[in-house]
């Protein structure tokens, strides 16, 4: 499995969850926001690689799993409406994760669950709340000179 099928598999299980409406990826500065006129639907879960591993038998991807939604401001409840955003979206990175490592048709990876969440609130155009996940994913890939274009 390359790096590109990978995301593109993280992307399509996205993709098929029924509340999630949006995917993106890159780095933090490529979250859509209304403020740079893009249309975002939430919630919004966004991949965000970081440092990656190479051993001679596997690579390991770490990313930062970012999903959010609207939270709306609300004078009488305080914080309650974004510990509920936050709360759900929290179900969702739980939902990714489980797809992840129990359903995907392609086995070609090994995702670890020693995932660190944390929550936020981020005041854009919109205030957005939400969870941030660290993920890990081994993929089996020895190093092979065999292959080598020389």
């Amino acid at each position: 499995m390359t790096y590109k099928e990978l995301v593109d598999s993280i992307g399509a299980v996205v993709a098929q969850h029924e509340i999630l409406q949006d995917f993106g990826y890159g780095a933090l500065t490529d979250i859509k926001t209304v403020d740079n006129g893009t249309r975002v639907n939430y919630p919004y879960a966004f991949l965000n690689p970081t440092q990656s591993t190479r051993t001679g038998q596997a690579i390991t991807y770490r990313f930062n799993l970012v999903v959010m939604d609207v939270a709306q401001e609300d004078p009488t409840n305080g914080f309650a409406n974004y510990l509920s955003v936050q709360s759900a979206c929290q179900q969702y990175i739980d939902d990714i994760l489980a797809y992840l490592r129990f359903s995907t048709p392609l086995k070609d990876f090994d995702l670890t669950l020693n995932v660190n969440l944390t929550p936020f609130k981020e005041r854009f155009q919109d205030t957005l709340a939400g969870m941030t996940a660290t993920l890990e994913i081994e993929i089996p890939l020895p190093i092979n000179n065999c292959i080598t274009p020389y």
